[in-house]
Protein backbone atom coordinates (compact mmCIF):
# COMPACT_ATOMS: atom_id res chain seq x y z
CA UNK A 1 0.00 0.00 0.00
CA UNK A 2 2.76 2.14 0.53
CA UNK A 3 4.68 2.38 -2.27
CA UNK A 4 1.39 2.77 -4.44
CA UNK A 5 0.46 5.21 -2.49
CA UNK A 6 4.48 7.00 -2.79
CA UNK A 7 4.44 6.07 -6.61
CA UNK A 8 0.85 7.63 -7.27
CA UNK A 9 2.25 11.12 -5.46
CA UNK A 10 5.37 10.41 -7.72
CA UNK A 11 3.62 10.34 -10.67
CA UNK A 12 1.78 13.43 -9.92
CA UNK A 13 4.42 15.58 -8.83
CA UNK A 14 5.88 14.34 -12.33
CA UNK A 15 3.05 15.05 -13.96
CA UNK A 16 2.95 19.04 -12.45
CA UNK A 17 6.14 19.25 -13.40
CA UNK A 18 6.04 17.95 -16.88
CA UNK A 19 3.20 20.55 -17.58
CA UNK A 20 5.28 23.25 -16.31
CA UNK A 21 8.11 22.60 -18.24
CA UNK A 22 6.60 21.95 -21.75
CA UNK A 23 5.16 24.96 -22.09
CA UNK A 24 8.38 26.96 -21.87
CA UNK A 25 7.91 28.92 -18.66
CA UNK A 26 7.17 28.50 -14.43
CA UNK A 27 4.90 30.65 -13.08
CA UNK A 28 4.11 30.84 -9.29
CA UNK A 29 1.57 32.37 -7.63
CA UNK A 30 -1.46 31.19 -9.73
CA UNK A 31 -4.29 34.05 -9.82
CA UNK A 32 -5.71 36.46 -11.56
CA UNK A 33 -4.19 39.42 -12.83
CA UNK A 34 -4.10 42.35 -15.08
CA UNK A 35 -3.00 40.57 -18.79
CA UNK A 36 -1.55 43.64 -20.48
CA UNK A 37 1.38 43.82 -20.14
CA UNK A 38 2.57 48.24 -19.46
CA UNK A 39 5.21 49.77 -19.65
CA UNK A 40 7.04 51.08 -16.29
CA UNK A 41 6.16 54.88 -17.27
CA UNK A 42 2.52 54.03 -17.81
CA UNK A 43 2.52 52.27 -14.60
CA UNK A 44 4.44 55.30 -12.62
CA UNK A 45 1.53 57.45 -14.08
CA UNK A 46 -1.23 54.86 -12.93
CA UNK A 47 -3.83 55.36 -10.17
CA UNK A 48 -3.00 54.95 -6.54
CA UNK A 49 -4.16 50.49 -5.91
CA UNK A 50 -4.40 50.08 -9.72
CA UNK A 51 -3.16 46.45 -10.76
CA UNK A 52 -0.61 46.52 -13.29
CA UNK A 53 1.56 43.93 -15.31
CA UNK A 54 5.39 44.99 -16.28
CA UNK A 55 7.83 43.61 -17.99
CA UNK A 56 11.45 44.09 -18.11
CA UNK A 57 14.52 43.47 -15.57
CA UNK A 58 15.31 43.30 -11.77
CA UNK A 59 18.47 45.64 -11.88
CA UNK A 60 19.48 45.03 -8.02
CA UNK A 61 18.31 44.29 -4.60
CA UNK A 62 17.73 47.76 -2.39
CA UNK A 63 16.54 46.52 0.46
CA UNK A 64 15.05 43.28 2.40
CA UNK A 65 12.34 42.78 0.04
CA UNK A 66 12.77 46.02 -2.16
CA UNK A 67 14.27 45.76 -5.90
CA UNK A 68 14.60 48.00 -8.58
CA UNK A 69 12.75 47.27 -11.89
CA UNK A 70 13.59 48.86 -15.23
CA UNK A 71 12.24 48.39 -18.70
CA UNK A 72 12.85 50.64 -21.99
CA UNK A 73 10.63 53.48 -20.39
CA UNK A 74 12.19 53.79 -16.85
CA UNK A 75 12.53 52.29 -13.76
CA UNK A 76 10.50 51.88 -11.00
CA UNK A 77 10.67 50.24 -6.82
CA UNK A 78 9.31 46.82 -6.54
CA UNK A 79 8.55 45.11 -3.41
CA UNK A 80 8.39 41.23 -3.68
CA UNK A 81 7.75 39.17 -0.59
CA UNK A 82 9.66 36.17 -0.16
CA UNK A 83 6.47 34.70 -0.24
CA UNK A 84 5.45 36.20 -3.66
CA UNK A 85 9.06 34.00 -4.89
CA UNK A 86 7.90 30.84 -3.51
CA UNK A 87 11.10 28.58 -4.65
CA UNK A 88 11.81 30.94 -8.04
CA UNK A 89 14.81 32.35 -8.18
CA UNK A 90 15.68 34.65 -11.20
CA UNK A 91 19.78 33.68 -10.88
CA UNK A 92 21.98 36.84 -11.85
CA UNK A 93 20.36 40.32 -12.12
CA UNK A 94 19.13 41.64 -15.08
CA UNK A 95 17.09 38.71 -15.97
CA UNK A 96 14.10 39.43 -17.83
CA UNK A 97 10.40 38.74 -15.72
CA UNK A 98 7.49 39.80 -15.26
CA UNK A 99 5.71 41.42 -12.31
CA UNK A 100 1.86 41.84 -11.31
CA UNK A 101 1.19 43.91 -9.03
CA UNK A 102 -0.69 47.01 -7.21
CA UNK A 103 0.68 50.41 -7.67
CA UNK A 104 1.29 52.07 -4.14
CA UNK A 105 1.56 55.92 -4.30
CA UNK A 106 3.30 57.10 -1.33
CA UNK A 107 4.14 60.43 -0.37
CA UNK A 108 7.01 61.68 -3.29
CA UNK A 109 7.21 57.92 -4.05
CA UNK A 110 5.23 55.35 -6.07
CA UNK A 111 6.19 51.64 -5.67
CA UNK A 112 4.61 48.03 -7.25
CA UNK A 113 3.69 45.80 -4.33
CA UNK A 114 4.02 42.28 -6.56
CA UNK A 115 1.53 39.94 -5.81
CA UNK A 116 2.80 37.48 -8.32
CA UNK A 117 5.81 37.19 -10.69
CA UNK A 118 6.70 34.97 -13.93
CA UNK A 119 10.48 34.43 -15.39
CA UNK A 120 11.34 32.51 -18.17
CA UNK A 121 12.59 28.66 -16.88
CA UNK A 122 16.26 29.26 -19.20
CA UNK A 123 16.47 32.54 -16.90
CA UNK A 124 16.20 30.77 -13.96
CA UNK A 125 19.28 28.84 -11.78
CA UNK A 126 17.15 27.15 -9.70
CA UNK A 127 14.34 24.80 -10.63
CA UNK A 128 12.22 24.43 -7.64
CA UNK A 129 10.57 20.64 -7.22
CA UNK A 130 7.99 19.29 -4.65
CA UNK A 131 10.00 18.10 -1.16
CA UNK A 132 9.21 15.00 -2.16
CA UNK A 133 12.34 15.60 -4.24
CA UNK A 134 14.85 16.74 -1.79
CA UNK A 135 13.36 20.31 -2.60
CA UNK A 136 15.93 22.16 -5.00
CA UNK A 137 17.92 20.96 -7.93
CA UNK A 138 20.65 22.65 -10.04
Amino acid sequence: MKKVLGLTLMAMALSACNSTASNGSSQANTGVAPANVISVKQALAAADDSYVTVEGTLLNKVGDETYLFKDATGQIRVEIDDEVWAGQHVGSEGNKVRLYGEIDKGFNKTELDVKNTHCSVEDQTLIWFPALFGGFLR
